[in-house]
């Protein structure tokens, strides 16, 4: 493998990104990009934001020299899949998804900080997870507009970058991740 400076860490809900993505961004000091901050709503407006603002943001990421970049998502962020010099695929099982995003958001009603506050938003959301864990359909990979949601269509992508791709499941070996980026 190359120079490792450009991370993608890929995965379901709740399998851990995000917390993987900052343990590794902090000792390497390359930025991490959430990609759900920037899907949802502009940080400024509250709005949500475009496409065309999205593949923008992402094209603008792409191209910086360093980077970790973490989500569920396969269509929109093709460049940074493409740009990726390292792509770890987080794969956990269903139970221990849900049971993340559970507790990831009472604690965020406890700290009254919940962006998706309420039980209702909650258990739509655990919904929307299952049926994406569970969904055998991958539509087009490499096509920017196809919005298809799936474990299987992740999975389809990983293997398409197998070259680049680390596979982990529930517990990644930090350090041995942290060492393989500081070797390269």
């Amino acid at each position: 493998m190359p120079n490792i400076r450009k991370i993608y860490i890929a995965g379901g809900s709740g399998t851990g990104k995000t917390r993987l993505s900052r343990l590794i961004g902090e000792p390497t000091g390359y930025p991490v990009l959430e990609l759900d901050s920037i899907l949802w709503h502009h940080p400024d407006t509250g709005e949500r934001i475009t496409p065309s603002e999205r593949s923008s943001i992402v094209h603008n990421e792409a191209v910086k020299p360093s980077w970790i970049a973490d989500g569920v998502y396969v269509n929109w962020v093709q460049e940074l899949w493409r740009e990726a010099d390292l792509v770890i695929y987080i794969s956990v099982g269903l139970r221990l998804m849900l049971w993340r995003v559970f507790w990831r958001h009472v604690k965020a009603e406890l700290r009254r900080s919940n962006p998706h506050s309420g039980w209702r938003n909650l258990f739509k959301f655990m919904g929307v997870i299952k049926k994406s864990y569970r969904s055998s359909e991958i539509g087009n990979i490499d096509d920017d507009e196809d919005e298809t949601l799936s474990e299987a269509k992740i999975a389809a992508k990983a293997k398409q970058q197998e070259h680049k791709v680390l596979r982990v499941g529930n517990n990644p070996n930090i350090d041995e991740i942290r060492a393989m980026i500081a070797d390269k």
